[in-house]
Formats: C-alpha cells, sequence, structure tokens
C-alpha cells in the first residue's frame, strides 16, 4: 500500500492540508513526524495499529482487517484492547522491578557485605549514602529502559513518533517553566490540606531525600536526581507511551499517561500532585509538539521539589519555604496572564473522541487483565511504603 497515493485518493480537494492532517489525528507535529506516523499506522502490520482517515464519521483503517466503512468503533475497541494488554503487560514489569529493585537487591548487597539495608519499619535505605545514591540512580533508570524497550521492540514505532522533538509551538514552549512553577506552587499550597487528612489516619507525610555534604556529591545528586532519571522518565512517559496512546485520541493518551505517571510512584503523599502534573506535562507536550518541553518542565519540578525539601528538612526554615512557595505562584500567575493575552490562540487543543467515547475506553483500559494485575501489584506495593506515625 503506497500511503501518498492513498491518501491524496480520499482527501477532498477543497480541504486544506493542515485540516486533513487533523483528521488524520495528527495534531500540532512537524511534518516529518506527520509522514513518519503515517508510515508506521499504514505499513507496519502489527495489529495494534488503528489509523483515522478522511471523515472520522465514516472511514478508518486498522493493520488486521484494512479500510473499515461500517461499525468503526467495534474495532477501534478491539484494536485498544489489544493495545491496552501489551500496555499493562509492560507496566506489570516495570512494577515487578520496583519491587525486586526496592526490596531485594540491598537485602543482597547488604548479606555480600555492602554497607546498605532497607529497614521495612520506616521505609528507608540505610548504609554508605555514595553507595545507596548510586544504586539508586542505575536501578531507577533500569526500572524504566527495562519495560520501555520491550514496549518499543512490539510496536515498530519510527524514533521521530516515539521522540518527537521539533518544537511547533514556541510561544507555549516558552512558557512551560513560569507555568510549571505555577502548577508546582500551587500544588504546595494544598498539600498542606492534603497532609493534614492523611494525618488524621496517622500516615506519616513527611519525606526523605539525600543531599551529600561534599560539592561533587551534590553536583551528581543534582545531574542524576533532577536532570538525568527526570529526563529517562519523560522519554519514556511522554515519549512512547504518550505517543503510542495517541492513536486512540489525545484525550485518552493524556488521561492514561497520567495514571500511569501518578500510579508508578507508588507514594499516596505524591500520587495527587504527580497526577496534576503529569496531565499539565502530557498538555504541552502535545500542543508544543515536542519531548523535549516535558523534559524541561519535569527538571523544573524536580528543581522546586528539591529546593523546597532543602529549606523544610535541611535548613528548617519554614519562612524560605512559604517564600519559595509565594515566589513560584506569584511568577507564575503573572507570566500566565501576560501568557493568555498575548498568545490565547496558542494554548487551546481540540480533543475529538473519535468514534468510541472517552468513558468507554478508560472502561477498555481498566477492565484489561495485565492493567488489574498491575493496579493490584502497585496498590500492595503503595501500601508496603505507607510510614505510620505513632
Amino acid at each position: 500500500m503506497k500511503i501518498n497515493n492513498d491518501t491524496k485518493q480520499n482527501k477532498p480537494k477543497n480541504i486544506p492540508q493542515e485540516q486533513y492532517d487533523d483528521k488524520l489525528n495528527i495534531k500540532y507535529q512537524d511534518k516529518e513526524y506527520n509522514e513518519s506516523y503515517k508510515k508506521w499506522r499504514l505499513e507496519n502490520k502489527d495489529s495494534i495499529g488503528f489509523f483515522y482517515v478522511e471523515n472520522p464519521d465514516r472511514l478508518a483503517y486498522s493493520d488486521d482487517v484494512g479500510f473499515i466503512n461500517d461499525f468503526p468503533e467495534i474495532q477501534e475497541e478491539k484494536t485498544l484492547r489489544r493495545a491496552v494488554n501489551i500496555l499493562g503487560r509492560v507496566l506489570v514489569l516495570r512494577t515487578a522491578l520496583d519491587i525486586v529493585f526496592r526490596y531485594l537487591v540491598p537485602s543482597l548487597l547488604g548479606k555480600l557485605g555492602a554497607d546498605i539495608r532497607y529497614d521495612f519499619f520506616d521505609k528507608t535505605i540505610y548504609g554508605d549514602p555514595i553507595l545507596i545514591h548510586c544504586l539508586n540512580f542505575i536501578l531507577s533508570i533500569l526500572s524504566m529502559i527495562i519495560p520501555v524497550s520491550l514496549l518499543i521492540i512490539q510496536l515498530h514505532m519510527p524514533i521521530k513518533v516515539m521522540l518527537p522533538m521539533k518544537i511547533t509551538n514556541k510561544p507555549m514552549f516558552a512558557a512551560s517553566v513560569p507555568i510549571m512553577l505555577l502548577i508546582c506552587g500551587v500544588c504546595s499550597a494544598m498539600s498542606v490540606l492534603y497532609e493534614n487528612i492523611l494525618s488524621t489516619m496517622r500516615i506519616d507525610t513527611s519525606s526523605s531525600l539525600y543531599f551529600p555534604g561534599s560539592a561533587h556529591g551534590m553536583i551528581f545528586m543534582v545531574m542524576t536526581e533532577i536532570i538525568i532519571i527526570p529526563t529517562v522518565s519523560e522519554l519514556c512517559t511522554r515519549g512512547v507511551i504518550l505517543q503510542f496512546t495517541r492513536q486512540f485520541g489525545d484525550g485518552t493518551a493524556l488521561i492514561i499517561t497520567g495514571i500511569v505517571t501518578a500510579a508508578l510512584c507508588n507514594d499516596i503523599t505524591h500520587f495527587c500532585f504527580v497526577f496534576i502534573s503529569a496531565i499539565a506535562i502530557g498538555y504541552f507536550t502535545i500542543r508544543t509538539g515536542s519531548v523535549l518541553t516535558a523534559i524541561v518542565m519535569r527538571i523544573t519540578m524536580q528543581f522546586f521539589t528539591y529546593t523546597l525539601y532543602y529549606f523544610n528538612y535541611m535548613l528548617d526554615s519554614d519562612i524560605l519555604v512559604m517564600l519559595t512557595i509565594f515566589a513560584s505562584i506569584l511568577v507564575g500567575f503573572v507570566f500566565t496572564i501576560a501568557f493568555l493575552y498575548k498568545h490565547s490562540d496558542c494554548f487551546g487543543m481540540k480533543i475529538s473522541s473519535r468514534y468510541m467515547k472517552t468513558d468507554k475506553k478508560l472502561l477498555a483500559f481498566f477492565t484489561s487483565a495485565p492493567v488489574i494485575i498491575w493496579m493490584t501489584m502497585g496498590f500492595i506495593l503503595t501500601l508496603l511504603n505507607i510510614k505510620f506515625t505513632f
């Protein structure tokens, strides 16, 4: 099947190419992404591709069926369930690796003579700080790369689809950092209420982050925890997973990746903040057409989190914490108002549910057997990570 002939044959003469690409469910991306996406969806016979063609109300294409004229929503649901099952199995592997890396590896290294151990009572790893930090860095990277690599192998996604880099909306990209600061500041302010609710259930909401004493150690921490790990994480989530699920609609992709990101933190005290941030980062990623936006926003969030933690737990200064939150909200709010005043047309995004409604797509996601297994494992791991005060 030749892509150009098929697309030109179905394209009405009176519809501009930009609007036609929107009907193909490929939005806010550069030309190279669009062509790679079309080639991936029309030529790859993997039975999990669903490609929207011309008029979403009457014609679609599925890899294992071909062109569909009657009841395309039925084929879309079948294709979606296949895709969700693959994603669910990848998430099961990711959670299994988290369990092994968090509980078993430190115990094994301790038995081999390393200065490291995991305390199940206070959910903390003790021992040599340098060893702990290096181990956390290595295991964090492996727990992300291994499962996503298996997903990439099964999908055969072109690199330009999997990791779109070209920024197509520069004003919104410029607004990504201050708006991320606004989100961080507001969520931090609201977290006081959330922490009070958890405290009534005797749940310890304090965090435990490691700050090295030497300059070299601090540089290593900044490079790994604030730059490298967030970058790899965004390449996997807002890169591979988000771009993979976008074929079923941008709204569905945003919600699924938001849920996945928040659930994978396995921490009830951070779930709401991570979910809101993930939705915002995913939205900006799609609207700017580049995963670079996600990386910049995630690094901003990590920098804000570590700064707040340092002021709160290391310097024990409530004033610096409040000033940081206030400054981030003020800067973010002022910049957001200015951005919407000058570039309001760059912010909005049209989200279509296509054939299946979004609620039915999410129902298909939550009723997938591998996803149910993953959510069960994640729920148990989250319970194990809860610290109680007595």
